[in-house]
């Protein structure tokens, strides 16, 4: 057995290189994608809105209610994004500490501080800005409010589709079927049909 153990050869792997960093995004396109984030949120609590008021609260498709609904929620979006470009314009550089967002470090240098932090006070205000003209945008507000509606028929109808298929009857394997036909339609009567309409009447 030797004494001595070869030691490996030494691979050259070649010097680091990093990465080269992304452009930032305009604050255009930064603006447009939250305003698409937001609207989608607005569809989604209105959906919510036209369930509940159906189904709990017996209430018909109120297209004007759900439409100033659906405004008050982007206006209140937009306040938000008001409050956090105040916020940050208040805190100044100390909002941007690269070791605490929160705390903030009362010696940072500010060309530490890179372009997207330092510009995002003027985003938020872009942003609520948008918010603002989508709420004033009616053709907007309305096609929320359809998309919503859709939405909740679909998710409405998708969970009396599961409900009807637990009945424990399959036509084609079970010959009791059709003499449990009078059975089932009755079931299916006391699932109250009514309050599951979503309609603009």
């Amino acid at each position: 057995m030797p004494l001595f153990r070869r030691r490996p050869a030494r691979v050259n792997v070649g010097r680091y290189k990093p990465l080269p960093q992304d452009p930032i995004a305009p604050i255009d396109r930064v603006v447009e994608e939250g305003v698409l984030i937001t609207a989608s949120s607005v569809r989604m609590a209105i959906k919510n809105r036209v369930i509940v008021g159906a189904l709990r609260d017996d209430l018909k498709f109120d297209a004007e209610a759900l439409g100033k609904a659906a405004r008050e929620e982007f206006l209140a979006l937009a306040d938000e994004n008001t409050y956090t470009a105040k916020r940050l314009e208040r805190l100044g550089h100390w909002a941007y500490s690269p070791g605490d967002a929160n705390l903030g470090d009362p010696f940072v240098d500010e060309d530490e501080i890179d372009e997207e932090h330092r510009r995002r006070p003027q985003v938020h205000r872009a942003l609520a800005e948008a918010l603002k003209a989508e709420a004033d945008n009616s053709e907007r507000i309305r096609a929320i409010v359809e998309q919503a509606r859709d939405d909740a028929w679909e998710e409405i109808g998708r969970e009396l589709r599961a409900r009807l298929r637990n009945t424990g009857y399959v036509r084609e394997t079970d010959p009791k079927y059709e003499k449990m036909r009078a059975k089932r339609v009755k079931e299916f009567i006391k699932t109250d049909l009514a309050r599951l309409r979503v309609t603009d009447d």
